[in-house]
């Protein structure tokens, strides 16, 4: 009888523990089944990349820095038990930012990795192949545009007519980024359009480009009024003409004023963030709620204002078609006159 009690109780708590193995089983299994919906519901989970294609210290730049804690701030809201959304910028120029477009575009679409773009970059499909499809990008938002002006070091010439005079003698020594970058190319229509004798010098940034105008190794330049605001609140370059329908800076005329309205709406820069190539659209809309509360913040919109930076926001399907129209401006309206400079 005792034997018969022991091989009982044995066989029970055999039956006990396999019961309890299976159950974990169907417990491990059916979280592992949930598991992407809770990634999902819980992003970001951990630290964000934004990928800048240009150097620190422009004004892209400087945006993308300074609206950065606020996107934290509203990334942890609609998740407020994560820890994860810090961001992480990391700056590559290098090649006219092709290494920062190719570092985005081959990125997992997972919502960690987000870039600056600049639409002119597509200047550079006129003359080689790239390794990526621009139009493949997912265009979360049109965050800035960037108006151009034409400066000349601080002992320059005193105007754009002193200007013009000087170049009928003696083409102007014109400084410019890359060839093929925004600044080069929006250079080419202004001299075509006007007719100005120019050479263009090359740098590979603002910061080299400005520092040989100080250095009067260049008369003029061609640049983003928001990369060099510091310099002209300190005197050391002035403007002569600003590419806008008016002109914020006393005695010095706009490009329509000067009986050119067409450049005031032609040359000016488009700067978009983007995702990588098929960006979920629950992700790509979390990223464009987030950033629209984080634009509209009081203290961001404050921040923008003291530093003089102009935020104009278009999202989603709208800023894809703006940068869809940008790329058909560069590649067939311009380019029979774009490949003169560029071949």
């Amino acid at each position: 009888m005792n034997s018969l009690r022991v091989k009982g109780t044995c066989s029970f708590l055999r039956w006990k523990i396999i019961s309890v193995l299976i159950g974990l089983w169907f417990l491990v299994w059916n979280v592992a089944l949930v598991k992407p919906v809770f990634a999902k519901d819980t992003f970001p989970a951990s630290r964000i990349t934004w990928v800048t294609p240009y150097k620190p210290g422009g004004g892209y730049d400087l945006l993308a820095r300074g609206i950065g804690p606020y996107l934290t701030k509203y990334l942890r809201e609609r998740a407020p038990d994560v820890r994860g959304g810090d961001l992480v910028f990391k700056n590559e120029p290098a090649n006219s930012g092709l290494k920062a477009y190719n570092t985005v575009y081959n990125a997992k679409p997972d919502g960690y990795t987000i870039g600056g773009f600049d639409a002119a970059i597509v200047t550079e499909t006129l003359t080689s192949k790239l390794d990526l499809d621009l139009s493949k990008f997912t265009y979360l938002l049109r965050i800035m545009t960037t108006n151009r002006i034409l400066v000349t070091h601080k002992a320059g010439f005193a105007n754009w007519k002193e200007m013009l005079s000087a170049s009928k003698i003696k083409e102007l020594k014109w400084g410019t980024s890359r060839f093929g970058n925004s600044l080069h190319v929006d250079s080419v229509i202004v001299k075509e359009a006007v007719g100005i004798p120019t050479r263009f010098i090359p740098w590979s940034g603002t910061a080299e480009c400005m520092n040989a105008l100080i250095r009067r190794d260049i008369q003029v330049a061609l640049v983003s009024e928001d990369s060099v605001r510091a310099l002209l609140s300190a005197g050391e370059i002035k403007p002569l003409v600003s590419f806008t329908d008016q002109s914020e800076y006393p005695g010095v005329p706009s490009i329509k004023e000067l009986g050119y309205p067409d450049l005031a709406e032609k040359v000016g820069g488009h700067r978009f963030v983007i995702a990588p190539p098929a960006l979920p659209k629950e992700l790509a809309g979390i990223w464009i709620a987030t950033f629209k509360k984080a634009l509209n913040d009081p203290a961001f919109k404050a921040w923008a204002k003291k530093v003089e930076l102009s935020v104009e926001p278009i999202y989603g399907e709208d800023a894809e078609r703006v940068a869809r129209d940008m790329f058909k401006f560069y590649q067939q309206d311009l380019k029979p006159l774009l490949l003169k400079y560029l071949q």
